[in-house]
């Protein structure tokens, strides 16, 4: 009996020492956390965005932070007037099965993702446009320095063009 819970006690410290974490100290390595406050407040964005309201990022965003739309630079003004343009454009925005999480890196720098995919109906045509997108969320401290968002832009661009199109004729 003493040699089966010595073999078992041997086993037991040999599988825990294997399985100990490993801690990557890498500056770009860090930590990813899917419900702190920073990840919340992002979600919350989202929200306004998709409600048609994204002037609420004037609570969070730097006055003089960048954004950007794949290569394209916006200011805060015009990132906000930006997003809530799309508002006139579709209605039942949303984002579906988002992901979001804020990861602090060892280095210090602090980002919150946010994946997702992204769908409304043409106020124009009536049709469900769907989109990808990933964005990413730059914090210094309590406020959002720079955003940097990644979609294709073709069906907005479009749909922009029959916007003008109707109210150049009104």
């Amino acid at each position: 009996m003493k040699n089966i819970l010595l073999m078992l006690l041997t086993s037991f410290l040999f599988v825990s020492c294997n399985n100990s974490v490993n801690v990557d100290t890498s500056e770009w390595s860090g930590i990813t956390n899917q419900n702190d406050e920073k990840s919340k407040i992002v979600e919350k964005l989202a929200k306004g965005y998709t409600d048609g309201d994204f002037g609420i990022a004037k609570d969070y965003f730097t006055p003089d932070g960048e954004h950007k739309v794949n290569n394209d630079v916006y200011t805060v003004e015009e990132i906000i007037n930006g997003y809530n343009f799309h508002s006139l454009l579709y209605d039942e925005m949303q984002h579906i099965d988002p992901v979001i999480t804020t990861v602090k890196y060892n280095n210090g720098e602090v980002y919150t993702n946010h994946w997702s995919d992204w769908s409304g109906k043409s106020k124009i045509t009536g049709e469900l446009q769907k989109n990808t997108f990933h964005c990413w969320w730059q914090w210094e401290g309590d406020k959002i320095v720079a955003t940097q968002c990644y979609f294709d832009t073709s069906d907005i661009e479009a749909e922009t063009k029959l916007y003008q199109e109707q109210n150049s004729q009104e």
